[in-house]
């Protein structure tokens, strides 16, 4: 049995491997169909198997004039099929972002109220 070393990445015939830039954009792309303007793609971190790579990518939940509250799920970009292969179920993301709200609630409205951020837009636009 022969794989490659964590150091060396996988040859794929007449295929270029995907940036990290590249792989957030895939998941930016699902979290705007999926969970709404509050989550974004974090920082990509390729993984090499010995038969393919792929790019984990945190999904957080942020809030304007707050910042990032936390992660709630990561997504995992095939290097070679361009595409999202797993990802965390969006209900668990949701009640993930949830609690999150409820731990940082009074931070969060903190932020809010010293913007002209209207409160009441907090938990419709909470990854509903």
């Amino acid at each position: 049995m022969s794989a490659h070393p964590l150091t060396e990445t996988p040859i794929s015939p007449n295929k270029i491997a995907l940036t990290a830039d590249e792989a957030a954009r895939i998941v930016e792309n699902f979290i705007a169909d999926h969970l709404g303007n509050l989550a974004l793609a974090g920082v990509p971190r390729r993984i090499i198997f010995p038969i393919r790579a792929l790019w984990a990518v945190p999904i957080a939940v942020a809030y304007p004039k707050y910042g990032l509250a936390g992660v709630i799920g990561i997504a995992a970009v095939d290097d070679e099929l361009a595409n999202i292969v797993a990802v965390t179920p969006i209900e668990d993301m949701q009640h993930a972002a949830k609690e999150l709200y409820a731990e940082q609630k009074t931070e969060i409205e903190a932020a809010f109220k010293s913007s002209n951020f209207d409160l009441a837009c907090i938990d419709c636009n909470l990854l509903t």
